[in-house]
């Protein structure tokens, strides 16, 4: 008989800074208490759970019985409890200061206030770069999860992925466990027997991992139905105890007792759609449709395992507004941490990093399909941190109340004026027709020049599409999935949790995207949504 297989549950939770509270309060009545009250009513159940700094924060001043409950839940050895960046940014893109400073924040919180310590680790929309290993392990990480599709692209076959496997970088060693995708897709959406049936399927595998979104289980469109009134969780929870053969485990008790499947160089990778977004409009439909034509063949799903998109870090490029966000960043944080090296105990340099690490968050840098950077008030949360981090350090070091520079702030090869006042920060670019991209009320951290121009997205061919096929009607992202539970509540992979319920409270109809397009502009040039010439923008 083959031997028992380890499942490895886990849920991530996130919300972003600046999100609004009724957003974050349903999701915190909707989706993570009833979650872990099913997991806790379970004799034996254990599972992983991460929630972003910043949520956590939230749960414990606006639902405690929430994080009470996640706390004892935890101390009974229950759920396991992973880091993560605190204000959930996408770890590649900072520098090394603050990649530690954000995961020993979030450790830090989970020690203070659940008594644990943290072995594994959350990766912000599992984007991964192979020169990670180092800088987690310097952090105190053992573990992180990632796709299957991760490992496809190294070669690996996703269905015979099992346990984790050892990646390093310059012999410092970290394990990685593959997600399984079949089980993103089957859980909470197929009957819990399918699930079962998979999992004793794969036996011989030793462990298999499920991580998704908490999101998933009450707050995307019909799952609260599906999953709590109608007893799915419930459900699965019993046919997972009842199953010969699967245990349910922590991750770091199968990192104690299991050894690696072996080891993996993985490749810079995230989920595939993000690859598909991360692309130019037109790339990213020329890749949509390979994939399609892929999978119309009788082994093509094989084949288009190995197919591949863009690279996460070029949204700062086909987006140049989070472009200018990312540069920001980055001169905040040299001085800020040049700073802190002779005044470590400075509170109000303390004050400063936390509004850097805030300004951080990875929302408001990228866009797939659910807003994003689209959305004003991620955007806006972002900027006026970044501001307000700038402006503390100013007052922190006695900055002289006038100051200017001429050079190159963006990496673009191009020099921009920067001028600071106490009560405004202007950067213009001469060489763009004197664009002017920033020109912020630092009283007030408000950069009125923080605005978005619209472009064409990759998706919005679909929709034209299906408003052709409805006679006309648009149908919001939300009414589409409430058709049928087979597949319209199936997002799609590496989904984004917070945005979903956003888009359908703040943003406008996906109809008057492609309207408002006006055509391909220069990134640079004299027609940018914050040039002077005053075109029309997002805001």
């Amino acid at each position: 008989m083959s031997e028992d297989v380890r499942f490895l549950f886990g849920v991530h939770n996130h919300q972003p800074a600046g999100n609004f509270d009724s957003v974050v309060l349903d999701a915190a009545r909707s989706a993570y208490p009833p979650f872990l009250e099913a997991a806790s009513a379970v004799p034996g159940a254990v599972l992983a759970v991460h929630c972003s700094g910043g949520l956590l924060a939230f749960l414990r001043e606006r639902a405690r019985p929430t994080f009470d409950l996640l706390g004892r839940l935890a101390a009974d050895g229950r759920a396991e409890l992973l880091t993560g960046g605190f204000y959930e940014p996408i770890l590649a893109m900072l520098p090394d200061d603050d990649k530690l400073g954000q995961i020993e924040a979030l450790s830090d919180f989970l020690r203070a206030n659940f008594g644990v310590r943290p072995r594994g680790m959350w990766l912000a929309e599992r984007v991964w770069e192979p020169q990670m290993p180092k800088i987690l392990r310097r952090a105190g990480v053992e573990f992180v999860v990632l796709d299957d599709a991760h490992f496809a692209l190294a070669g690996l076959e996703p269905d015979t992925l099992g346990g984790y496997y050892l990646t390093e970088e310059q012999g410092a060693t970290l394990a990685v466990f593959p997600i399984s995708q079949k089980l993103r897709y089957l859980v909470p959406f197929a009957e819990p027997a399918e699930t079962i049936q998979y999992l004793a399927e794969r036996r011989g595998a030793g462990a298999v991992t499920l991580f998704d979104d908490g999101e998933k289980f009450g707050v995307w469109p019909g799952t609260h139905r599906l999953v709590y009134d109608e007893g799915w969780l419930a459900r699965f929870f019993d046919a997972l105890a009842a199953a010969p053969g699967i245990t349910l485990s922590t991750f770091s008790a199968c990192l104690d007792a299991v050894p690696p499947a072996g080891r993996v160089y993985l490749p810079t990778a995230s989920y595939s759609e993000m690859g598909e977004w991360a692309l130019p409009a037109a790339r990213g439909e020329e890749l949509e449709e390979v994939r399609r034509r892929l999978l119309a063949l009788p082994d093509g799903e094989r084949l288009a395992r190995l197919l591949r998109g863009g690279f996460w870090r070029n949204f700062l490029v086909k987006y140049p507004e989070t472009g200018d966000a990312y540069w920001r960043m980055l001169r905040v944080s040299e001085r800020l941490h040049a700073a802190l090296a002779r005044r470590p105990d400075d509170p109000r340099l303390a004050a400063a990093r936390d509004d850097l690490w805030r300004g951080q968050g990875n929302d408001a840098y990228w866009h797939g399909v659910f807003g994003g950077c689209y959305l004003p008030h991620l955007r806006r949360t972002a900027g006026s941190a970044l501001l307000a981090a700038e402006r503390r350090l100013d007052e922190a070091l006695a900055a002289p109340p006038l100051s200017w520079e001429r050079g190159d702030v963006d990496g673009d090869g191009r020099a921009e004026l920067r001028v600071r006042t106490p009560d405004l920060a202007i950067t213009l670019r001469p060489e763009a027709g004197g664009t002017v991209t920033e020109f912020a009320f630092r009283p007030r951290d408000l950069d009125l020049a923080g605005v978005f121009t619209r472009r064409r997205e990759m998706y919005h061919g679909r929709v034209k599409e299906s408003t052709a096929a409805s006679g006309g009607e648009t149908r919001t992202i939300q009414r589409r999935r409430k058709g049928s539970r087979s597949c319209s509540t199936t997002p799609p992979s590496g989904g984004h949790r917070s945005s979903m319920a956003s888009l359908a409270r703040v943003s406008p109809p996906i109809r008057s995207l492609p309207g408002r397009w006006r055509g391909p502009r220069s990134a640079r040039g004299p027609c940018r949504a914050r040039s002077a010439s005053g075109t029309a923008t997002s805001s």
